[in-house]
């Protein structure tokens, strides 16, 4: 197998976006085989096993290609994008008037999707007048950032900022949190 057979890419599945080579099926379309790519400057031919099932995730055939709706029965049934977001957007308004804005919590994803937060949260809060907010930084990624100091030009000020959100919020509502913050600098 010639190295013109192999194709650089990057994961998307997290932030750290892995450097990554994939050899494309006859079709052009699937991935026949992904590796680490040793070229990559961050992940050196590392890879995880996320970005090994990279063609499992974008072809398999259980993949849902339109929203679902759940029946009384259990089953399922295909609705159309339009439908299911006012569906949703009717629920989030049904909880809001229940309960309050603040029993809302947005959780703006992980991989690339984390700057979609960004893009999305602030008018999604508005609407249902929601005050709470997370993303994969405040939870699963937050240790990374610490320690490595990749972030905001050393990673402690900025993920303490979060940590300190996230143990404050986990106080008001009762949670318990693993996270302890240092004193800021």
């Amino acid at each position: 197998m010639s190295d013109s057979e192999w194709h650089p890419s990057a994961c998307i599945l997290c932030e750290c976006n892995c450097g990554i080579e994939i050899r494309l099926g006859a079709d052009g379309h699937t991935f026949e085989r992904i590796r680490g790519d040793k070229a990559h400057p961050a992940s050196q031919g590392y890879t995880c096993e996320k970005a090994l099932r990279l063609n499992h995730y974008q072809n398999g055939g259980d993949r849902l290609l339109s929203p679902l709706r759940r029946r009384p029965d259990g089953t399922f049934e295909e609705i159309d994008w339009e439908t299911a977001i006012r569906e949703i957007a009717d629920r989030f308004a049904a909880v809001r008037d229940a309960h309050g804005g603040e029993s809302i919590f947005y959780y703006g994803g992980g991989g690339q999707g984390n700057h979609l937060g960004g893009g999305y949260s602030g008018a999604t809060l508005r609407a249902l007048g929601a005050k709470y907010r997370a993303n994969a930084l405040s939870q699963e990624k937050t240790g990374e950032f610490w320690v490595n100091g990749k972030m905001f030009g050393g990673g402690v000020r900025a993920t303490s900022s979060i940590a300190r959100w996230h143990c404050s919020w986990a106080r008001t509502h009762g949670r318990a949190t693993a996270f302890r913050v240092p004193a800021p600098r």
